[in-house]
């Protein structure tokens, strides 16, 4: 305690050097522990669940397909079979999602509704804030009933506590609320603003083709993943071979909760993570050196220490104690520090980084900060607190130029701070350059002035393919009508980031190895689509109004389909066969990036809107405008109720803002990875700028003699400037090395990033030796102004 009082003081008397080792620690840990709050939502927080870490999820891979970015949900007779032979999952639960329109308040909205069983609201931690949910028979019948989300309850019902028992209408049907799910429920997976009843039951149609069930299960007491993955394999083969016509070539499989929800986010968190570490290094070596300078300016007084009998360890130990408490107090200022570090990277990009849910500085991320701190004073003290200890050199460094021992653990440190700052450097860079190649990569179409909506053609009222038709139709006219609408179309496309629609096909005369089936994706589009969106004609024609249920099925594909499958042959008039329609081919259009600008263009099959009319799917519009297409997003609203008051718009917004969200990701990783190469190259400068400074204090007694001996004083400001950039140019080239393992390490974790690239290596050395060259040169220039009187009068 004596001792720790002892530090406390010493760190009183030199505020200067106590704050800036404080402020430093305060902002790097917080950068650390704000990162680790985001990591610590996916890995080590709670699964808001009642089954909590054996929940698993089951998905379904389509015929030749390997990427997990084509997982799909299960078909209605998959849920129905796992449920009735599964003995390794219990708790099955389902769901699936659609826009449904709520008629409650002055005007009908559009909101997110999940069809479930009751199972998975039974998955609650919580019981319901109101009334109840509803029973296994409810859900069985599809009794029109709804659970409302307590956002919901708040947002649209005022949280009106008599809303249980209200009837409402759901796409013009009446619906009787009988609860409200608690305030934490739903996990992000089911957001939804309310839940009906699912309604499969072993009666399910066994030849649907449509894979839109989402499954979650629980394993049973005793069982490991890896014994119920082999289970669900078992189950669907025999499924398989049961329905070939909708399974043949399928797989199934099972991901753990984590990985299903957060697998996307292992990869640039553990990029970040490792920068961010770096970082930590970095101002480690820094504050280092800061103490380094500051044990030598106590020569004096740890000299006298150890005259009067202080061991070497108790001299140790008092400089391991106040470097113990400035990370201490750095650390606790982290946490509140990290709060706000917290909010700014989430608002970094909101879209991407809202599925991580709620991400809190609990006392996980505090206990992490309290082990950065660790880490830092372990590499920041050991080097000073073995050189405090050395009587030797405490004596010589009493009033004396310094210590060579001293100057080379200098050097070494700043080595070591310049070759991080390079390796972070080029990492940003790396990240830089694929964001920039990615963000100019064509897009197939052209998307300034292009406005986009979803809107739902409610089954119950628009029951039939030529009713959705003919009603497509009017709406089309009444937005022709709008001023500023130049041209207008629909496609099967909710320009959701990430989110797209694959469909089987067999092509004439090139059968699957197994006759599953070819996995393209697919969209139902309207005959003016093309055009609204300037997609490029390559060959033959694009769909025209005489394209109706009536006529022979046409189809367009995309320039990747036709050299995928017809390569070096003209795919006019070639066939292919979806479900057990057969259709021909009319023409060939550009490669479009319609699902992420992250996702390479796939082979793409386009439908005519007229003759596929599905009643299962909402439809996106797309307008082309004269202006800004923001402007137009009321009269766009106008024009659908005036064709019908029940009909109601959602994701209003431009093809520009679509692309942004694509580039979240990338926007999200490339930002904060700047963020923190730009702070670890002020750190080196600040450490560059600190050792000159301290080097021109230890020699001043030397540079009092040669300017007394008439010297320059230009000379040997050169000197000193120069001595550093050599020793920098020595980390700079440690920095490459180190930089190029990086940039195989984050390639390996982020294919789409570029790979080691010397542009990228070559500025960021030039932008390091820069830095070198100012922070040095502006301490120095204190060479110029010294009087070789006053030196030597007081050396």
């Amino acid at each position: 305690m004596f001792e720790l009082r002892q530090a406390v003081r010493s760190l009183v008397r030199r505020p200067a050097y106590a704050v800036a080792s404080i402020g430093t620690l305060a902002l790097v840990i917080g950068v650390n522990a704000a990162l680790f709050a985001a990591i610590n939502a996916t890995l080590f927080r709670p699964i808001p669940l009642k089954s909590g870490e054996r929940t698993v999820s089951i998905y379904l891979m389509p015929p030749g397909e390997t990427d997990p970015a084509n997982r799909n949900p299960l078909h209605a007779i998959d849920l129905v079979r796992f449920r009735e032979r599964s003995r390794t999952l219990t708790h099955i639960a389902a769901f699936t999602t659609t826009e449904r329109v709520l008629g409650a308040g002055d005007e009908p909205v559009v909101v997110t509704t999940a069809p479930v069983n009751a199972e998975m609201l039974r998955l609650s931690n919580e019981p319901p804030a109101l009334g109840r949910i509803f029973t296994d028979e409810e859900e069985t019948r599809k009794d029109r009933l709804i659970v409302l989300s307590y956002g919901a309850w708040q947002r649209r019902f005022g949280a009106d506590p008599a809303v249980v028992g209200r009837s409402v209408r759901l796409d013009g049907e009446p619906y009787t609320v009988i609860g409200v799910m608690a305030r934490r429920f739903p996990p992000k997976f089911l957001d939804a603003e309310l839940w009906t009843p699912l309604g499969i039951t072993t009666s399910a149609p066994p030849d649907q083709a449509v894979t839109n069930i989402v499954t979650v299960g629980q394993l049973a007491d005793g069982v490991s993943f890896a014994q119920a993955s082999t289970e669900i394999r078992d189950i669907f083969r025999d499924v398989s071979r049961e329905l070939p016509r909708t399974h043949q070539g399928w797989s199934a499989g099972l991901l753990t909760f984590r990985e299903w929800q957060y697998g996307n986010f292992r990869a640039p968190l553990a990029v970040l993570f490792c920068a961010v570490l770096v970082l930590l290094l970095i101002a480690s070596c820094n504050i280092a050196s800061l103490t380094l300078a500051h044990v030598t300016s106590r020569g004096g007084e740890l000299s006298l220490r150890r005259a009067i009998g202080a061991t070497r360890w108790s001299v140790a130990r008092l400089v391991l104690l106040e470097i113990a408490v400035v990370n201490a107090i750095g650390a606790a200022l982290a946490v509140l520090l990290g709060d706000q570090l917290l909010l700014a990277l989430l608002a970094i990009a909101p879209a991407t980084t809202q599925v991580l849910g709620e991400v809190t500085m609990d006392w996980r991320v505090a206990l992490f900060a309290a082990g950065c701190a660790v880490l830092s004073s372990i590499a920041a003290g050991v080097v000073p607190a073995l050189n405090a200890s050395d009587v030797s050199t405490a004596f010589n460094t009493w009033r004396s130029s310094g210590s060579r021992e001293r100057q080379r653990w200098r050097t070494a440190l700043l080595i070591a701070q310049t070759a991080l700052c390079v390796a972070l450097l080029v990492s940003g860079g790396v990240l830089v350059r694929a964001y920039f190649r990615t963000s100019n990569l064509a897009v197939g179409y052209e998307p300034a002035n292009l406005l986009t909506a979803q809107l739902q053609l409610p089954p119950s009222r628009y029951a039939s393919g030529p009713e959705r038709v003919a009603a497509m139709e009017r709406i089309f006219d009444r937005i022709a009508a709008i001023p500023g609408v130049t041209h207008s179309g629909a496609t099967m496309n909710r320009f959701t980031p990430g989110f797209a629609y694959l469909t089987l096909v067999e092509i004439e005369d090139q059968p699957t190895a197994d006759g599953s089936g070819h996995t393209v994706q697919f969209r139902r589009v309207s005959a003016s689509y093309f055009e609204t969106m300037r997609i490029r004609v390559r060959r033959g024609r694009v769909f025209a109004r005489f394209d109706s249920l009536s006529t022979p099925l046409a189809a367009v594909i995309s320039q990747s389909f036709a050299d995928q499958y017809w390569p070096g042959r003209d795919p006019i008039g070639r066939r292919l066969k979806r479900g057990t329609a057969w259709m021909t081919v009319v023409g060939v259009v550009d490669d479009v990036s319609d699902v992420d600008l992250l996702q390479a263009p796939v082979p793409t099959l386009y439908a005519a809107w007229t003759q596929t009319a599905n009643v299962a799917f909402p439809m996106g519009l797309v307008l082309r405008t004269a202006g800004a297409p923001d402007a137009l997003a009321q009269p766009l609203r106008a024009a659908v109720r005036a064709e019908d008051p029940m009909l109601a718009l959602d994701r209003i917004q431009s093809m520009d803002a679509f692309l942004s969200a694509s580039l979240a990701p990338q926007t999200f990783r490339t930002t904060l990875m700047l963020g923190l190469a730009i702070v670890g190259l002020l750190l080196g400068a600040i450490g560059i700028a600190g050792v000159t400074a301290r080097t021109i204090v230890e020699r001043m007694p030397e540079f009092g003699i040669r300017l007394a001996l008439g010297c320059d004083g230009a000379d040997l400001w050169r000197q000193v400037v120069l001595h550093q950039v050599r020793v920098v140019l020595g980390g700079t080239l440690l920095g490459v090395v180190l930089a190029g393992v990086a940039s195989r390490l984050v390639t390996s974790m982020l294919p789409e990033a570029a790979g080691f690239d010397g542009r990228v290596v070559i500025a960021a050395a030039g932008l390091i030796v820069a830095t070198a060259v100012v922070a040095a040169a502006v301490p120095a220039s204190r060479v110029l102004r010294l009087s070789p009187l006053a030196i030597l009068r007081h050396a």
